[in-house]
């Protein structure tokens, strides 16, 4: 409401668990209740809702799904085709680890919807814990291994021939 009232754009980074440590340890140093979900059903359920809201809210809203979740991509596009919105509307963007879900990227990419890649940086002492979170948190990451390196293997071997 604030945005449409001020005539200005709001930017949201969507993302599943990614800042799970930081938000426990900020509430308890702040005294209010823990914001994260309490299962991965309540936190796909929220994060649909978010998708939900950023589709019914285009006109002051653009955001930035980052998801390593086949699911979630194919509800979003579902969201995109069914309000007859381009592949690359730029209020609409999604992202996936670097080096994890490469598959979705590529899929995402080669249909013309806004995909990136994105690295975290920084000190080594917080980038590998971040890392090692995020590959253990993400069990759709988790459950796509052994199937992503099957992909792998099949593109190595087209492109041999």
């Amino acid at each position: 409401q604030r945005a449409r009232e001020k005539n200005y754009f709001i930017g949201y980074k969507i993302v599943r668990g990614a800042y799970m440590e930081k938000e426990r340890a900020r509430a308890a140093e702040k005294g209010y209740e823990d914001p994260i979900q309490p299962t991965k059903e309540a936190s796909d359920k929220n994060y649909n809702a978010g998708i939900d809201f950023v589709m019914n809210h285009l006109d002051k809203v653009s955001a930035f799904f980052g998801t390593h979740n086949e699911i979630s991509s194919e509800l979003i596009m579902d969201k995109m085709k069914a309000k007859s919105l381009e592949n690359d509307n730029p209020h609409v963007y999604f992202g996936q680890l670097y080096g994890m879900s490469d598959n979705i990227t590529f899929y995402l990419s080669d249909k013309g919807y806004n995909a990136a890649k994105y690295l975290p940086y920084g000190p080594v002492k917080d980038v590998v814990p971040y890392l090692t979170r995020r590959a253990r948190e993400n069990t759709s990451v988790a459950g796509q291994t052994g199937r992503e390196l099957g992909l792998i293997k099949k593109e190595l071997e087209r492109r041999r021939k």
